[in-house]
């Protein structure tokens, strides 16, 4: 049957069997084997997106934190922060609130600054301890002064020690 045609032709029919045979195979198998690849790597692309995207808001959370405890907790009412100011105060038996400031606001760069003023009376270790736990455990606002004050009382001869505390919190400008 193929006695009859020549080496040449016998050989280009056999390439353009090859080349048909080639685009079959590519058509039903090696396109969709291409496709399933690139799909699975979009689909990479995307689940380390994600993950990197869980990460980066768990460290803005993070660094949220890290700045609520440094300038104090933001969208607190400033009659809530120095009401806490307050209650943290009132925790102590051995010291005497001696003076509550009216709170203070001010304007800087575009951010409102409340400020609270905070004067307490007693033994200087009891203040002592009042400043460090306001300093480690408050987290209302932040303690940005502390002034400790030596007033003479010249009708009792006797020396009374006050502790002035300054607290500010920041938000952001609207």
């Amino acid at each position: 049957m193929f006695e009859k045609y020549s080496y040449k032709q016998k050989f280009l029919g056999l390439v353009a069997l090859l080349l048909v045979l080639f685009l079959a195979a590519n058509k039903r198998s090696f396109k969709v084997t291409k496709n399933a690849y690139g799909q699975m790597r979009e689909i990479r692309e995307k689940l380390e997106f994600m993950q990197n995207s869980n990460h980066d808001s768990r460290e803005l959370q993070r660094q949220m934190d890290l700045y609520d405890n440094l300038i104090g907790k933001q969208d607190i009412q400033p009659d809530m922060a120095q009401q806490s100011i307050l209650d943290f105060a009132t925790k102590y038996d051995d010291i005497e609130i001696d003076e509550l400031s009216e709170t203070h606001f001010s304007n800087t760069k575009g951010f409102d600054v409340i400020t609270n003023r905070l004067t307490l009376e007693g033994s200087y270790s009891a203040l002592a301890k009042v400043v460090y736990d306001y300093e480690k455990n408050f987290k209302v606002s932040s303690l940005v002064g502390v002034s400790f004050i030596r007033e003479k009382n010249y009708n009792r001869r006797k020396n009374k020690l006050k502790v002035l505390l300054i607290f500010q919190n920041y938000e952001k400008s609207i």
